[in-house]
């Protein structure tokens, strides 16, 4: 046996003590409490035993129960470093960004969306919104304001992508590219297709009585008997310098029809004839539908339309035009002016010359027909007998009975195809309206289609269009181009011109705005545009336009018809409202030259006194508060007064708590806890007052 050395207790155990109980002596020690049971060594072995860790195994044994540390598991580990790469927002663990991440998302996604993008678990991503002062679920459809505000505080950049490369990433999941098959498209692969020809113009001016001159004059509709049926739009074969040429005319005449299908991204038409009664002159809705044509870039042909009556004055009718931009080819121009009489079948053979002429001069009048069909919805209705009926425009391809199709949200076989004379066909080519039967529901006017090789593609592209719109319903749509952040646009490359739409109380004043905003030196690269002008009201028509073209709106003495407003900030257009000419011209300038910044006001929220502070080694103060007015809120700027002195300005309200829960509001009278972050020059009395910016309308 060893001798024995000098020897002292062992110290008490932590964790479960008793008599008994080990302690942590060399061989031989005894216990750390006599009279254990037979005498035995109480730290026997080679065992850990543990000074203080309360062991109880035997002589070779570790220390076990009440042990002060265990070995974690590999779960434990895994969930600790998740901890530690995400940090804790509003008490849940959510993933971060660097601040260069994008975010692609579509148009009314939810927060499950964005939680789905970095791999985040959805109601941890409503907590954070929550604490963020914004309320939604997580299937909720966002705007784009929300998701850039959560992108901001998880470190991601989020964007929204425009429906057209929504639909372009939707077509590619599916292996379809249509700009790829038009760059493998050659010279020898196109053939000359006909003019697509809208009829637009003022109300009473006579743009049916010409449709209806124009369908007599087609020189084989007497094979045919005639026009048996409307579908909306028809062609008609006219002698072209010994030739037979086709001309297909959309027969919904006027501008609202026209930029109804432009807002859905379809450019349908080629040229348009703008019809002026040559008694009357130039119209209001006369000028509306030219400003809607030039903003479209559309060719024009002027049809100086009743001049078999003795009060007609067609010159008076160039001169009128040329204001506007429309420079005859006598007066040295390039817009084409007929003299047509369509009661008495006047000079309606030079009116389709003069466009094939136009159509000649200014346009590509080429398309492919040896492939799928491609095309737009011209309108569509639901018919008793025989279902879903739509009037399509093939634009590409040839399109064949038996075709399945897809139009907007709706697909199909097309069972029947009929001409505008009733007459059953079964194919047609570039720039041919034709009747199609079979969809499976009715698609709406501006609506592309195009053939895909199988129904289950077909409906499976039908079917996510459809929610990609519901979706898109659902949330604010995106804002649109305003004189804030027109610079920034043009900074990015979005935009390098601002497009204006001036509706006033006179027309005088009108034209002196217009005047004075073209004299403006907008710098290189930068280019200002009036695409509309009128007098009244601003009217639903006017916020179309301003949708389709990215336009601002500017009211000189005017204000919105009803629901305007509304529809405005729907759409996200940006209305101006002055009541003096030098106000606008200064804003559209400053914008132009990148200076025009918002101004704000500051408003106050709410006002809470301190009762009690309290001190935090892990916060700083706390000041524990009573709200004597208003609202106090999370997140908005704050400053402290002691005695009416500031002393504390700009400073942020970090955390607010009711007891132990955190807050995202605290109402008058109610108890709170209120930090400040960094900020700890805090005493009881001290006055805590809330505001936020915001943003000053403009006279």
């Amino acid at each position: 046996m060893m001798p024995n050395r000098t020897e002292r207790p062992a110290a008490p155990g932590r964790g479960n003590d008793r008599p008994g109980a080990p302690g942590r002596g060399r061989p031989g020690a005894p216990g750390a409490t006599p009279g254990a049971p037979g005498g035995a060594p109480a730290g026997g072995g080679f065992g850990k035993g543990g000074r203080g860790r309360g062991g109880t195994q035997g002589a070779f044994g570790k220390g076990g129960a009440g042990r002060g540390k265990q070995r974690k598991s590999k779960r434990a580990k895994r969930q600790e470093l998740e901890q530690m790469s995400a940090p804790s927002l509003g008490g849940v663990s959510v993933p971060r960004g660097d601040g260069n991440t994008v975010i692609r998302l579509r148009r009314g996604a939810s927060i499950t969306d964005f939680a789905d993008k970095i791999e985040a678990n959805p109601a941890a991503l409503v907590t954070v919104l929550f604490h963020l002062g914004e309320m939604a679920t997580a299937t909720q459809s966002l705007d784009e304001d929300t998701f850039a505000l959560l992108g901001t505080e998880l470190g991601y950049k989020v964007l929204v992508v425009s429906p057209e490369d929504e639909e372009r990433e939707l077509l590619s999941s599916f292996d379809i590219d249509f700009e790829a098959e038009l760059e493998a498209e050659g010279d020898e692969d196109l053939e000359i297709r006909p003019p697509v020809v809208t009829v637009m113009g003022h109300v009473d001016h006579g743009k049916t009585r010409l449709l209806d001159a124009i369908r007599k004059s087609d020189v084989v509709a007497d094979e045919h008997g005639g026009i048996t049926q409307h579908i909306g739009a028809y062609q008609i074969v006219h002698e072209h310098e010994g030739t037979e040429r086709s001309i297909t005319f959309i027969d919904t005449p006027g501008h609202e029809a026209f930029t109804a299908m432009r807002a859905r991204g379809a450019k349908v038409t080629d040229i348009a004839i703008l019809v002026v009664a040559a008694d009357d002159g130039v119209m209001p809705q006369t000028v509306e539908a030219l400003n809607h044509a030039q903003a479209a870039n559309v060719p024009i042909v002027v049809a100086v339309n009743k001049i078999d009556k003795d009060t007609a004055n067609p010159e008076k009718i160039r001169g009128q035009l040329t204001e506007y931009g429309l420079v005859p080819e006598e007066y040295g121009g390039d817009t084409m002016f007929v003299d047509v009489s369509a009661r008495n079948n006047i000079n309606i053979e030079e009116l389709l010359e003069a466009v094939l002429l136009t159509a000649d001069a200014a346009l590509d009048m080429r398309a492919n027909p040896n492939k799928d069909a491609r095309g737009i919805a011209i309108e569509a209705n639901l018919d008793k007998g025989r279902g879903s009926v739509a009037t399509v425009l093939v634009q590409s391809g040839t399109l064949h009975v038996g075709d399945i199709i897809v139009a907007g949200t709706a697909h199909g076989r097309v069972r029947a195809m009929f001409d505008e004379n009733g007459d059953v066909i079964s194919e047609a080519g570039p720039s041919r309206p034709v009747q199609v039967l079979g969809l499976s529901n009715v698609p709406r006017a501006g609506d592309t289609f195009f053939v895909t090789g199988d129904e289950r593609t077909a409906r499976q592209i039908a079917e996510k269009r459809e929610a990609a719109d519901r979706n898109a319903a659902l949330a604010k749509r995106r804002k649109r181009i305003s004189l804030e952040d027109f610079d920034q646009a043009v900074a990015d490359g979005k935009v390098d011109t601002l497009n204006l739409i001036l509706k006033g109380d006179v027309s005088g004043a009108v034209e002196a705005l217009e005047d004075s905003l073209l004299k403006i030196d907008v710098g290189e690269g930068v280019q200002l545009r009036v695409i509309h002008r009128g007098v009244g009201a601003i009217t639903q028509n006017d916020v179309n336009l301003a949708t389709v073209d990215n336009a601002i709106i500017i009211g000189f003495n005017v204000k919105p018809a009803e629901r305007v407003a509304d529809l405005a900030d729907r759409e996200g257009v940006d209305m101006r409202f002055y009541s003096v000419i030098y106000g606008a011209i200064d804003d559209i300038e400053l914008a132009l030259k990148g200076m025009l910044k918002p101004e704000y006001e500051e408003v106050q929220l709410g006002t809470a006194e301190i009762r009690e502070v309290f001190r935090s080694s892990k916060h700083g103060n706390i000041a524990g508060s009573i709200v004597r007015s208003g609202i106090i809120r999370r997140n908005t700027k704050a400053r402290v007064l002691r005695g009416g002195k500031v002393i504390g300005d700009n400073l942020t309200v970090d955390s607010l708590k009711r007891f132990k829960d955190d807050a995202t509001e605290v109402r008058t009278d109610f108890e709170c806890g209120i930090g400040l972050g960094s900020f700890n020059d805090l005493q009881t009395e001290d006055i805590i007052e809330t505001f936020e910016m915001r943003e000053k309308p403009r006279a």
